[in-house]
């Protein structure tokens, strides 16, 4: 919706439909208590409030009897001794609405159950079942073949067929307004919001139908139509003519509803799936059962799904197919696609993998496909002569990711890409393994997922390329540890006191920019390496690549740091032994350690204000893990020891 001054810019064309159910409560109570659809006496269901039990819904003859909504049970006996009585049940109510808008989905994919009834959004969908008449018909003959009594309306906008259905003795299709060549009245006292001729046509025909009905059909609260009511304001044609700044200070919530009724305001709607143009329907003479035409019949649909994205030069990234069966239930399947495909051999071989899942039941008696995701897709020239040298192109690849994730599950292949932040855990962002920045980005190499830790993420692009080098290291036996005990407190280091005599730990200041251990072409050059050469003066040192200058990372590190106990010298020394999944592990080499802040726009919101200092350490048992203390001794709150990846 875009807004230009006070004038309002819409798309027309929209049809939307209301299915209103009367009295579904009741209904459902008689369709699933045979017991309650055998009596004759007045029935009511009840609800309870605090200590109170009233009437949720009420049949008939229990209306003719005197009996109201929200009555009292006490009350309600003494005016009908004869009543009868269950509990309502308005979780299983909410239940079947949502049963009933899945089962909807045969006429469109966009369908919401709503407190009463059923929303669909059937633009560009009547034509699949003939026209809007024969599709309200089929509709509602369908739920009156099970019993359940609805009524319906079409029209432009949501809140005018929910009004509208309302007063329709089966069903009612308010026509398409913009069509219509003839200008409509100008309503009274009251400038339209619309710029265009067709949305003012639409407006001007809206006002009219809604004008003799109630106020209650706004969807307004009771409250206010009460109060409207007892200012001598019946219906919507009472109210149209008002100031529009008198009613929103005097009712807030009746002028949003009066403009979607009339289309000056979008109705929010929260379809079970999203609209879309994009789908195709079949429908049988006699049920379909046998796997070969369900197959079949998915082939047809897609085919004529792809042709029309042909057409309109466009490619489905999510393709659904669903199968209605005779008894009312729906089966369905869904493929994706790492590229905009519209090649029905490619996407019917997705397919084929999950049709054997679907269950005809009785029969299926009409089938849809729909694309749910949608992007353009131009034609290109395939180059014949990479084909003919048997190179690979972006296609061949996204065929390739498709059937993996077709057998594997959405989302299992993927790449990493780096981001802006010095945090490990935000150093890499998972992206899907093609898609817009497919061209920007090279699928890379990287290392992959232990099977025992699911939460373990590759740390792919951050990890330094070559061997890990051996960590600076002190003989851990000459150490006189024996002060010291595991920290009874998650975090909480312990001072451990050294002889004079014993030799003193490793400096474990920030890393130098060419540690040997980081550095191997800068070792390399600098180490003995025999006589001098005479041939001519010395060759400066070669640069070492970007990747030498990183600090070395884990090759699995956890999407979620693990909290240790750790045993470690005061104040920043690298832990002596630290206990992780109850067992301790005795530390033998250590290195570190390597400061690492957060962004500082997050410490100024008091997110990550905490440094972390990390280290790589060894155990007795050659085990490699990067640890990090969050905090500083003799800060504000004692710091804290994590565990934040594995090396090997």
């Amino acid at each position: 919706m875009a807004q230009t001054g006070t004038a309002l810019t819409r798309a027309t064309g929209k049809r939307a439909m209301y299915v209103w159910l009367p009295n579904f409560a009741m209904t459902l109570a008689r369709l699933k208590r045979p017991r309650l659809a055998k009596r004759r006496e007045p029935l009511a269901l009840l609800e309870k409030h605090g200590t109170v039990r009233r009437i949720a819904a009420l049949d008939g003859p229990a209306i003719e009897a005197g009996l109201y909504l929200h009555q009292p049970l006490a009350d309600a006996l003494a005016v009908c001794p004869k009543l009868v009585t269950a509990d309502a049940d308005p979780a299983a109510e909410a239940d079947a609405r949502a049963a009933l808008a899945l089962w909807a989905q045969r006429y469109t994919p966009a369908t919401a159950p709503a407190p009463s009834g059923l929303w669909l959004d059937i633009t560009g969908c009547a034509h699949l079942v003939g026209d809007e008449d024969e599709l309200a018909d089929d509709l509602l003959g369908r739920l009156e073949a099970r019993g359940i009594p609805a009524r319906a309306a079409i029209a432009p906008t949501f809140g005018a067929a929910f009004a509208l259905a309302h007063h329709a003795e089966r069903y009612v299709i308010a026509g398409d307004f913009a069509a219509a060549r003839d200008a409509p009245p100008p309503l009274s006292r009251q400038a339209t919001l619309f710029e265009s001729d067709e949305d003012r046509r639409v407006e001007a025909g809206l006002a009219a139908l809604l004008a003799p009905l109630p106020v209650e059909r706004l969807r307004i609260a009771p409250e206010t139509a009460s109060v409207l009511r007892k200012l001598g304001l019946y219906t919507i044609g009472d109210v149209m003519p008002l100031p529009r700044a008198s009613l929103a200070r005097r009712f807030p919530d009746l002028l949003p509803q009066l403009d979607k009724a009339l289309g000056r305001a979008d109705e929010a709607i929260d379809f079970l799936r999203e609209p879309t143009p994009w789908l195709e329907r079949l429908r049988f003479a006699e049920p379909l059962a046998a796997p070969e035409d369900i197959e079949r019949v998915t082939r047809a649909l897609l085919d004529m799904l792809c042709r029309r994205l042909e057409r309109e030069r466009h490619g489905g990234l999510t393709f659904e197919v669903s199968f209605f069966r005779a008894d009312g239930g729906v089966e369905g399947q869904t493929v994706t696609t790492a590229l905009p495909c519209r090649d029905q051999a490619r996407v019917m071989r997705l397919f084929r993998e999950k049709l054997p899942l679907i269950d005809p039941g009785f029969g299926i008696d009409s089938a849809m496909i729909f694309a749910s995701r949608v992007e353009p897709l131009e034609a290109r020239q395939s180059n014949i002569l990479r084909k003919v040298q048997g190179e690979a192109s972006l296609e061949d690849l996204a065929a390739l990711i498709d059937g993996i994730e077709s057998r594997f599950g959405e989302g299992r292949v993927y790449r990493f890409a780096p981001r802006e932040s010095h945090m490990p855990e935000r150093a890499v962002a998972r992206l899907p393994a093609l898609g817009e920045a497919a061209a920007a980005f090279a699928v890379a190499e990287t290392p992959r997922l232990a099977a025992e830790e699911k939460d373990a993420v590759p740390f792919a692009l951050c990890e330094a390329r070559g061997a890990i080098p051996e960590l600076r290291s002190w003989d851990a036996g000459s150490q006189d540890y024996s002060g010291a005990s595991l920290s009874p407190q998650k975090g909480e280091a312990i001072a451990a006191t050294r002889a004079p005599s014993q030799p003193v730990l490793p400096s474990h200041a920030a890393h130098k920019s060419e540690t040997p251990s980081r550095q191997p072409e800068i070792a390399l050059s600098r180490g003995k390496a025999g006589p001098k050469s005479r041939r001519g003066p010395k060759q400066p040192a070669a640069e070492p690549s970007p990747w030498a200058l990183l600090p070395e990372r884990p090759v699995r590190l956890f999407t979620r740091p693990h909290p240790i106990d750790v045993t470690a010298a005061l104040p920043d020394a690298p832990p002596m032994l630290f206990r992780w999944r109850k067992v301790v592990h005795r530390i033998v080499r250590a290195d570190g350690p390597e400061r690492i802040a957060s962004e500082w726009w997050r410490a100024l919101r008091d997110e990550d204000r905490e440094v972390r200092d990390y280290y790589r350490v060894e155990s007795a048992h050659g085990m490699r893990f990067w640890v990090y203390r969050e905090g500083e001794y003799g800060g504000e709150r004692p710091p804290r020891w994590y565990l934040h990846g594995v090396f090997a």
